[in-house]
């Protein structure tokens, strides 16, 4: 038995595990564990199909489950790079609903499970399509494929700049976050200044409750004019993500 090619194969398939958990499409409770796993064999077995570097056989079990729990590691990592941008789109999702006054419309996202609001799930299932329109879902797989050539299975070699750079990247989802919504948070002020000054002239008049429908409609009209905008923003985002995959390889 080639046990070389059979640990490279059970590094490579905890590698693609840890992508999986992380990566868009693949990382929802709506795809099946059993299907995922499959996915990951496939991406391990076409890993070790390709021309790659020997890999040494690992003796100790305790350096085998140090050179596992590293190859966990970047998988994680390389799936937080493309889920970087997903991330944006919720809080983005989040700041348009509280400027709106639409954050009581709270519910559960059907793929992520977890709470979130109208307009974030509306924005999530766009960018979704963007990332498969754009197919960036090839380009993520290759991206894994060629992550063995930069970084060996079973060889332990930490970057320090690695860890800055990831910092980095993490605060890039609040700038993009406040770009897609300025437009929102920018004719939320303009209603809430018209309103104030109207209350001023009118004190009878009940300026919140007459202000709300008058946001919600004026947010909605802003949102579907820059839409366009915001595609653009997030498919940049998402087209980098392959490139930012590898660079977050420690």
């Amino acid at each position: 038995m080639d046990y070389e090619w059979l640990q490279f194969v059970m590094l490579a398939f905890i590698r693609a595990g840890g992508l999986l958990s992380m990566a868009p499409l693949f990382s929802g409770r709506n795809l099946p564990a059993r299907l995922r796993v499959c996915i990951a064999l496939f991406l391990a077995y076409t890993a070790s199909s390709l021309p790659h570097e020997s890999v040494p056989v690992t003796g100790s079990v305790a350096t085998l489950i140090l050179c596992a729990g590293h190859e966990l590691l970047l998988g994680l990592l390389m799936g937080l790079g493309v889920r970087l941008v997903f991330h944006a789109v919720e809080m983005t999702g989040q700041l348009i609903s509280t400027e709106m006054g639409l954050v009581m419309s709270s519910q559960i996202d059907p793929i992520s499970q977890n709470n979130t609001t109208s307009i974030g799930t509306a924005l999530f299932f766009f960018a979704t399509l963007l990332f498969i329109l754009s197919d960036a879902h090839h380009g993520m797989i290759a991206a894994f494929i060629r992550s063995f050539t930069l970084a060996p299975p079973g060889v332990l070699a930490p970057s320090l700049g690695a860890g800055d750079f990831f910092v980095r990247t993490s605060g890039n989802i609040f700038l993009l976050a406040v770009q897609m919504a300025a437009p929102l948070m920018a004719i939320n002020f303009i209603v809430s200044m018209t309103f104030v000054v109207l209350g001023k002239a009118a004190p009878s008049i009940n300026v919140f409750s007459e202000s709300a429908p008058v946001r919600i409609l004026a947010g909605l009209t802003l949102l579907g004019l820059t839409l366009g905008l915001t595609a653009q923003l997030v498919l940049s985002q998402i087209r980098d993500s392959p490139e930012l995959m590898l660079r977050l390889l420690p």
